[in-house]
């Protein structure tokens, strides 16, 4: 490292090296496991560390990242820079682990990874059905009753696709997730995610799945009308708009008590 690094806490790091760095401070174990597809990453708090019989498991999904570094150059690293997902399930008390997307987290480079899969792609079916699938795989030997699905931005987007398709999942909540991106991309005047799959124009999730989507009312990135507009299409859904929030702040500064709203509504 040159003097010109070591000076800036981390500056010459990836994305990926700084988020996995912060998932060491806090607790966090990581493995990776193979679909027929991708490679992922699943990091686990300290609770699900120490158990393979769990009454309720929490998974959680980040969002997007950062898939343009600018308006017109692709990330090479999509992995987020804020590591709030890792923050959220560090104050998770309940058994926990990310469940990380395809080609994030320092797998850019993998097998069968593209930057198609954090731009157009993001939401694509092959990435959901990946998803699923690699969960199935991790929990084989494990004993579980419940899964909740907790999605934060694109990762809501994402755990509302995959939600219907896991037998044992009981309750899904997202926290500003991009559940419309026809809305979405509309709003931002970007091109249409042609590739990925709406959540919005997919069936309804069953009766038998508990939702709660959380909105920010100072969200300029996924505004609380976008939402909404989901949430009122779902039989068992509830919306909530939380004041002074914005799309990343301040989550934390409440998420053990929207956490239990979450799972005693």
């Amino acid at each position: 490292m040159t003097i010109a690094c070591a000076a800036q806490l981390n500056g010459c790091a990836t994305p990926s090296q700084r988020f996995a760095e912060s998932a060491k401070d806090l607790g966090l174990t990581d493995e990776l496991l193979n679909s027929k597809i991708f490679i992922h990453r699943i990091y686990q708090n300290k609770t699900a560390q120490q158990t393979n019989d769990f009454p309720e498991l929490h998974v959680y999904l980040d969002g997007d990242g950062t898939p343009w570094e600018s308006n017109r150059r692709i990330a090479s690293d999509p992995t987020a820079r804020n590591p709030l997902i890792l923050q959220l399930m560090a104050m998770d008390n309940a058994p926990s682990i990310l469940l990380g997307r395809p080609c994030y987290y320092g797998l850019n480079q993998s097998q069968n990874c593209s930057p198609y899969f954090w731009t157009s792609h993001r939401y694509a079916q092959p990435l959901v059905d990946s998803l699923v699938e690699v969960l199935h795989n991790w929990l084989k030997g494990k004993r579980v009753q419940r899964l909740v699905l907790i999605g934060f931005s694109g990762g809501g987007a994402l755990a509302a696709l995959m939600a219907s398709n896991i037998p044992t999942v009981k309750t899904l909540i997202t926290l500003s997730a991009n559940l419309d991106t026809a809305a979405w991309t509309k709003h931002h005047g970007y091109s249409e995610l042609s590739q990925s799959l709406n959540p919005a124009q997919q069936a309804r999730l069953p009766d038998t799945i508990s939702q709660i989507h959380f909105a920010a009312e100072k969200d300029t990135n996924v505004p609380p009308a976008i939402v909404r507009s989901y949430a009122d299409r779902q039989p068992s859904a509830r919306f909530r708009s939380i004041k002074n929030y914005d799309h990343t702040c301040c989550w934390t500064d409440q998420w053990p008590e929207l956490l239990f709203e979450a799972l005693n509504q």
